[in-house]
């Protein structure tokens, strides 16, 4: 909300500009969108470090894996956190992640759900922008990805244009780094003068 109405004031700052010819309501139209830009950035990176809400009816889970009820409900008072001894298992030995209907932590210990964001370099950035080279997505992620990357391994993809990827929203793998590699590829593909 606050962005946009920077964006608005600068727009309105770029009008008075070229109504009265002052160069200094044009400064200060760049200031407020330069503004407006920022606030865009906090807001996605503070989004993309958000913990994942857990779907109605799933108890969030401790480091250790055991089901987290809150004090009160009729899983806390029901017996079925653990009661054997070892952490994550309910008395019937089944885990207490898939006693709740939550994915099991088991499946990929060293990968998460969603790859970190490939920090971009400018000069990679203006080389790839309109570029259609194929790139990689999973449903239901946000990453694009180049086809050797390591997290799509076991995963059913869906190849798309670069630009497409972009334009949909997606966002560069920090594991395999496609825009660098795709930036280093159309370098390579450049004819030397």
């Amino acid at each position: 909300m606050g962005a946009a109405l920077l964006v608005l004031l600068g727009l309105g700052m770029f009008v008075a500009g070229l109504l009265t010819g002052v160069t200094a309501w044009y400064w200060a139209c760049v200031g407020a969108c330069a503004a407006a830009a920022v606030l865009i950035l906090l807001a996605r990176r503070s989004m993309s470090r958000a913990p994942a809400r857990a779907p109605a009816g799933v108890m969030p889970a401790d480091a250790a894996g055991s089901a987290i009820a809150p004090s009160g409900s009729a899983a806390a008072t029901s017996g079925t956190a653990p009661s054997d001894g070892r952490a994550g298992t309910t008395a019937n030995g089944a885990s207490a992640a898939s006693a709740v209907g939550a994915p099991d932590p088991a499946a990929r210990p060293d990968e998460p759900d969603d790859p970190p964001v490939e920090e971009v370099e400018v000069t990679d950035l203006l080389l790839i922008v309109d570029l259609t080279d194929e790139v990689l997505v999973v449903d239901e992620q946000p990453r694009y990805h180049v086809a050797d990357c390591r997290w799509l391994q076991g995963r059913s993809t869906i190849p798309l244009p670069l630009d497409e990827a972009r334009t949909d929203g997606f966002t560069p793998c920090g594991v395999c780094r496609p825009d660098r590699t795709l930036a280093a590829r159309a370098r390579a593909r450049r004819p030397r003068n």
